[in-house]
Order: C-alpha cells, then structure tokens, then sequence
C-alpha cells in the first residue's frame, strides 16, 4: 500500500479512535455496537459525537462496500470507503491511528468495467482503483424485445458505451455477466483491442448478485496479488545476497524505520499485533524493550504509522513469506 495520502494522520494531540465496517447494511446498528465499545474504552464525548455524526452521515456507494473512519478529538482525521468490507467490525481507542485494516482492505484494484446482460440490453459500470462506480450507464430496451436475443443496434450501442469507459478509467479488465448467447454476441461485436481484457462470467446478471461480486472483486484485486508476489519475491532474493536489501526481526526493522531506511515494510498481521513496543512521540525512537522516556505501545499500531511518517510503503504477506518476528523489510538502495 502506498502511504502517501496519510501522513498527514500521524502526528497530533489526544487519543484517535479507529473504526472500520461493512458500510452495505445495518450501519446504525453496527455503529451502536462499535460505540459500545470505544465508550468501554472510555473515549470521550466529543469523539463519539463526531463519529456518529460521520457513520450516519454521507453517500454509501451502492453494492457491497467497507468504511474507515478515524476521529482525533471533534475532527474526522480520515473517511474512505473501501472497495473491500471486513467480516466484522473494528473498534479501537488508540494514542495513535490504528491503520492495519486500512492497509488490508484499502488496497487500490485494477480499474474495470463490469457489463451486466440479459435480452433487453445491458447496465454498465466503470469502477476505479478506490472501487467507486465512477461511470454507470443502462443501454437497450429502446425497442419491444425480439425473443431472446440483443438486436444488432443495442449490441452496437453497448459496445460503443463500454469503449467509452474503458478509455475514461484506462481499465484493464472487462467483466461480461449474463446468457452464454448474449455474452458471445457482445464479444463478437466489441472492438479487437479490447479482446484480450475480456472475461466472462456465467453468474445472475442482476444487481446484487453476490457470487457475481465476488468474483469481480477477486479478479479486480489481482493487481494487489501481483504487487504482494513481487513484494516477497524481492525480498527472497534480496536476503540471499551478503549485501542484500532486505531485513528481518523486530531490531533490525525497528532500526531501519527509526533511520527513516525502509522502501517497503513487510507484515505478517495479525501475528504482530501482540507485541510491545517503546516509542517517543515523534516516532522516531522505537525499542522494543523497557525505557522511561518512551510510551508504551502495540507494535500493530506503532510499525504502520512509523512506516507512514517515513513514507514508506507497506504489504501485509499473510502465508506467503515465514518472516523472523513477523515483520521484514526492504531498504532504500
């Protein structure tokens, strides 16, 4: 992930309190839930105003979509809706920003266009890297159904709104949804430069489905996969070099951030979670043991936002690289 955009929430007075859920449905009754428990974790009144204020305010973007938001004191430091929803919801008073599930579910997708077909016409939506529905459009049914086929016109219409967006978003990727019959006959009519961005899906067309969902958002999401592989791929090879970039375990790490060193940090999450850490105010300072001039905090707080002040890019790996203490990193050359 990119960190850029969020240095600006790193450094400021007061506890913030960080809450991430599925923004789809029932958000007032998740947000009585999540309110329940920062008021557990004793966070004040004019943090929980300015996020109820939030939560039940603003445009959810239709279909199956996550929130973040982050409150310091009144203000709401960051509101972002994500392309992916977290199973639950998190809820957490902190000294600093909780970021992890940002990172995990924030991640930009390859901008694509979905077309959803039956044999009246199509809808179409052109979706961004942020999974916002940045171009929608409906195209057919100007004319009285003709049995169970697209005529050539609305075919043509189709595929000449489906360039349109396309070209707008620069998209990589092309979802076509519905009968095999309409499907086959909207490939054959679409342009030959977009053939090879092409995917079909055999899935219910209709808004809503979730299988359809799901399955754009594993192929829209091949992008983070991609950049994850090259992540960890570099980092193998950079750890078989005796002069090599890369660093594992929570010294070596924690030394490389404070010196404002590291290109990308590297996270098995949650495993590193349920460390401590000591760190000074400006983040500068991080030890991992014992010393009275520095706060004690969770290490799955203190190494993003360490990360963040020093732009530094962040990956979380999962299963796919064993790291020293759940935590690598790969150095500025």
């Amino acid at each position: 992930m990119d960190t850029g955009d969020l240095r600006g929430l790193v450094h400021g007075d007061g506890p913030c309190a960080s809450v991430y859920f599925d923004a789809s449905s029932l958000v007032e009754l998740r947000w009585r839930a999540m309110r329940d428990q920062l008021e557990a974790q004793s966070a004040g009144e004019e943090i929980l105003d300015a996020l109820t204020t939030a939560v039940l305010s603003g445009e959810t973007p239709p279909g199956s979509t996550g929130r973040a938001l982050i409150a310091r004191g009144d203000r709401i430091v960051l509101d972002r809706y994500l392309p992916l929803p977290p199973s639950g919801y998190t809820a957490r008073l902190s000294p600093l920003p909780y970021l992890l599930p940002l990172v995990d579910l924030a991640e930009a997708l390859v901008p694509h266009v979905v077309i959803r077909l039956d044999h009246l016409g199509a809808d179409l939506r052109g979706i961004d890297h942020a999974g916002r529905p940045v171009a929608v459009a409906t195209v057919g049914g100007r004319l009285p159904p003709s049995g169970e086929r697209l005529r050539a016109a609305e075919l043509a219409d189709i595929a000449d709104e489906a360039a349109r967006m396309i070209t707008r978003l620069n998209a990589p990727l092309l979802v076509l949804a519905g009968p095999l019959r309409s499907r086959r006959a909207l490939r054959n009519t679409l342009s030959p430069a977009h053939q090879h961005i092409i995917v079909e899906v055999d899935a219910d067309p209709r808004p809503g489905d979730i299988r359809l969902d799901n399955v754009v958002q594993h192929l829209a999401s091949r992008g983070n996969h991609d950049e994850r592989r090259a992540a960890v791929d570099r980092f193998l090879d950079e750890s078989s070099r005796l002069t090599g970039t890369a660093v594992h375990g929570m010294r070596a790490v924690l030394a490389a951030l404070s010196a404002g060193a590291v290109d990308t940090l590297l996270l098995s999450e949650p495993l590193v979670g349920e460390r401590t850490l000591w760190t000074d105010p400006t983040l500068t300072q991080i030890s991992t043991t014992p010393h009275h001039d520095l706060l004690q905090q969770r290490a799955d707080e203190v190494l993003p936002n360490a990360a963040v002040a020093t732009e530094a890019n962040i990956i979380l790996v999962g299963d796919r690289l064993r790291l020293h203490e759940d935590v690598g990193a790969l150095l500025r050359s």
